[in-house]
């Protein structure tokens, strides 16, 4: 299973970002039966461009990430991801190797509409 998760640096140990579109770093997760195989960051490559958050959606549709895990999120962010077969969880106030944790624990509150998770 492939894994996104927004954050403010490069490692699992960095805080996750509360907003989606302006996260600094987006770190690719790939899970296995055993836990976390392999990760990556990337650097947001539209940062400081207006509508940020769409085309960070749009690069984690192209990755064929299958789930979320993120602090806030516009309307149309939340739809790109949805409407892709992405499901979204809000994030815990932890880094990000906690909150892998979490996630494959089933601890993580899934987002399956915008009134549900997100202000």
């Amino acid at each position: 299973m492939k894994l996104a998760i927004t954050s403010e640096d490069q490692d699992l140990n960095s805080d996750i970002s509360p907003v989606f579109g302006r996260s600094p770093y987006l770190i690719l997760v790939d899970l296995d039966e055993n836990g976390i195989k392999k990760f990556q960051s990337i650097r947001n490559p539209t940062l400081i461009e207006f509508g940020t958050g769409n085309t960070l959606a749009q690069l984690i549709v192209n990755k064929e990430v299958e789930a979320v895990i993120s602090g806030e999120m516009g309307p149309i962010v939340f739809l790109i991801l949805r409407n892709a077969g992405i499901k979204i969880y809000k994030y815990a106030e932890m880094n990000a190797k906690k909150n892998i944790k979490l996630f494959i624990a089933g601890r993580l509150k899934e987002v399956k509409t915008l009134s549900s998770g997100f202000p």
